[in-house]
């Protein structure tokens, strides 16, 4: 009873607490946001800008204290005008599920744990809450950054708000990850549009970070600011060429935004499988170093995924050519054969084909692919979703039906709709001695990711045979791509 009650009377005081913290972040985070800001200096490699630290040490005391022993920091910040209104993104910033809709390939799962304050007024100005995300990069090397976090939304003037995010409990359950103030500023501009400013700052144990990514994410591609701007571009662009009368204006709006929600769906899939994020149990079936990781999981709902027991194979590989270009190489036709060991008879011709903008050069792309052939093959169609920026390229595809692209045609729901989506992440890479390439040689790193379904297996038996196709599949794999990297 005497414990009860202590912890009712403590209950108000860390509320008082976390507002406390949540102030004194967005205090900094404004301060640091301002354009003019002598702490910020251009980012050369991912876009953007880095934080100066020993400018920052002089103006700011740390919110979390000391860093801890072993400790690195990556800060960054970027900006840029999104087709969406400053209240409109607070508002999905401030609820978990539009927010991991928001930033599919980023956010693997996030929820709110507690609602302290709602704001004022019936507005979003003033609240604050307590979430936890899970936050990936797509590799299966790449330890999941896990966060609680306060989430603190001000509006400062009409049209100004700022969203600032600040660790809580770090150091508990192992996490070797802490946010130090982060958030977004968001001002009006005209037409329903917003100047979005993205500050990420963390500070994180680099020896769990493994050598071939360590680059990546010191420079701030990995994790920062700039692809997180990135992933909110490409979210609103998708949003946008659903609705857009002149952007393919043969496929109807219901028929845009069924075929936008299955790919992003899929999209999300993909990133949870190598990730294993999400909430889903996966069984280790095959771990040692240096060879595919092989998952397995059952699926037993049958509500959005097949019954039985998927398998998932994830490698990452480091390839000596730039991303951007080695992404649109893989995108040549003639060249799928090479890497697509599975589907590439039945993704010859581009039923549909539905580019995310006007602009030509812009890369993202939803395609319905099919087989150039009138053989019983045009029954099984694959679904494709293809994106880029400078921080790094997905191709994520997945078998469909003929009745899945009925349903997508006539603009119907697709939430049930079953999908197992393998696909490349390909992002910046540099050699590192005693890991298979060049010490400091850019280039790529590649992850391969595939879901295999077995309806007929448990998971605790899974065949030698089995396990030795996968393993096939992912070296023909990685076997093609560097063939395509050494004509280029």
């Amino acid at each position: 009873m005497a414990a009860q009650l202590q912890r009712g009377i403590n209950i108000p005081i860390q509320r008082n607490g976390y507002l406390e913290q949540a102030s004194r972040a967005m205090e900094e985070l404004l301060k640091i946001g301002l354009v003019d800001s002598p702490q910020w200096k251009r980012n050369v490699e991912g876009g953007g800008e880095t934080l100066n630290f020993e400018e920052y040490a002089k103006a700011f005391l740390p919110c979390l204290g000391r860093k801890p022993r072993g400790f690195v920091s990556d800060a960054t910040r970027a900006s840029s005008v999104v087709p969406m209104s400053s209240s409109t993104l607070v508002e999905a910033l401030l609820d978990a599920n539009q927010w991991r809709e928001m930033f599919t390939s980023i956010i693997g799962s996030c929820t709110t744990t507690e609602v302290i304050s709602n704001g004022t007024e019936g507005s979003k100005d003033g609240a604050l809450q307590l979430m936890k995300a899970e936050i990936q990069l797509i590799s299966s090397l790449v330890p999941v950054r896990v966060f609680k976090f306060i989430r603190f939304a001000k509006q400062q003037a009409e049209g100004l708000w700022v969203v600032a995010d600040l660790s809580v409990d770090y150091g508990l359950e192992g996490n070797l990850t802490r946010r130090c103030p982060s958030g977004c500023i968001l001002r009006d501009i005209p037409n329903g549009f917003s100047m979005v400013t993205w500050i990420e700052h963390v500070e994180y144990n680099e020896q769990s970070v493994p050598h071939q990514y360590r680059q990546l994410i010191r420079s701030g591609v990995g994790f920062g600011a700039q692809r997180w701007i990135g992933a909110l571009l490409w979210h609103c662009e998708g949003l946008s060429a659903a609705t857009s009368p002149t952007l393919h204006p043969d496929l109807y709006e219901e028929m845009k935004i069924s075929l936008n929600r299955l790919a992003r769906r899929m999209t999300g899939i993909f990133c949870a499988g190598v990730c294993l994020t999400g909430g889903q149990k996966w069984e280790l079936v095959v771990g040692a170093p240096g060879r595919p990781r092989i998952m397995a999981r059952k699926c037993i709902s049958g509500f959005g995924e097949p019954f039985g027991i998927v398998m998932s194979a994830t490698y990452s590989v480091w390839i000596p050519a730039n991303h951007q270009h080695l992404y649109g190489l893989l995108l040549t036709k003639d060249l799928r054969c090479l890497w697509d060991v599975i589907y590439h008879r039945i993704a010859t011709e581009n039923m549909i084909d539905f580019p995310l903008s006007e602009d030509e050069s812009n890369p993202n792309c939803i395609s319905i692919l099919n087989s150039n052939t009138s053989t019983k093959d045009n029954q099984i169609m694959v679904l494709q979703e293809t994106t880029s920026d400078m921080t790094g390229s997905l191709i994520i595809y997945a078998t469909v039906d003929s009745q899945t692209v009925s349903m997508v045609m006539s603009g119907g729901d697709t939430s049930s709709v079953a999908l197992l989506p393998s696909g490349l992440c390909i992002v910046p890479g540099y050699g590192e001695s005693g890991v298979g390439a060049p010490s400091g040689k850019r280039g790529s790193m590649v992850t391969i990711g595939y879901q295999i379904l077995h309806q007929e297996i448990a998971s605790s038996d899974l065949t030698l045979e089995a396990i030795n196709s996968i393993n096939e599949m992912v070296t023909r794999t990685v076997l093609g791509i560097k063939e395509i990297a050494r004509s280029a």
